[in-house]
């Protein structure tokens, strides 16, 4: 089953960056986590993406690490899967099979749409009140994972490992804004 390839697996999103040489730094940081797989994410046209993506490439092939694109124009990059947010989910795409895709959710309902479209994963979020937002809390989240038993639902939003209750989890400021080493 896909769903337990992801049973132990940390899902590392980017934050926020300007620079390349930001970016290479933050990047580090990842290598303290052994089962993990590098969500680049982007919002703004701050970046030149095909400078980032060679940087990322290479770090990701270098580390044995897998991508996936959480970008404006995603799917015109190669990568080793697609994260799509929950905008994206009423749209009809066309990804090959042996790419991973996954969604950002907020309730049933996008997870239903998710699964219809056939993500290997989806993020549920946000589990953990962090500044202004309004969590599920683990029960909720619990109950949505086991209704949905055939796709692995991963928490996000304020979990870290410190926190989190179950071993596979995302997030961007538990690995982003360490200290780099």
């Amino acid at each position: 089953m896909i769903k337990n390839r992801w049973s132990k697996t940390i899902f590392l999103i980017t934050g926020k960056f300007k620079k390349i040489s930001t970016l290479k730094s933050k990047l580090k940081n990842s290598l303290l986590y052994k089962h993990k797989v590098l969500i680049l994410r982007i919002q703004s046209a701050d970046v030149d993406i095909d400078e980032v993506l060679h940087v990322i490439r290479k770090f990701c092939k270098k580390n044995n690490i897998p991508l996936i694109l959480n970008i404006p124009d995603k799917f015109k990059y190669k990568a080793d899967g697609y994260h799509l947010q929950a905008s994206e989910l009423n749209k009809k795409l066309s990804v090959s099979t042996n790419k991973i895709l996954g969604a950002s959710c907020h309730n049933r309902e996008e997870i239903l749409l998710a699964k219809e479209l056939g993500c290997n994963y989806v993020f549920l979020s946000p589990i953990i009140k962090k500044y202004d937002s309004d969590p599920i809390g683990w029960n909720n989240f619990f109950k949505l994972r086991d209704e949905f038993s055939e796709i692995a639902v991963i928490p996000l939003g304020g979990v870290n490992e410190k926190n989190a209750m179950q071993e596979s989890f995302a997030g961007i400021s538990h690995w982003w804004d360490l200290q780099n080493f």
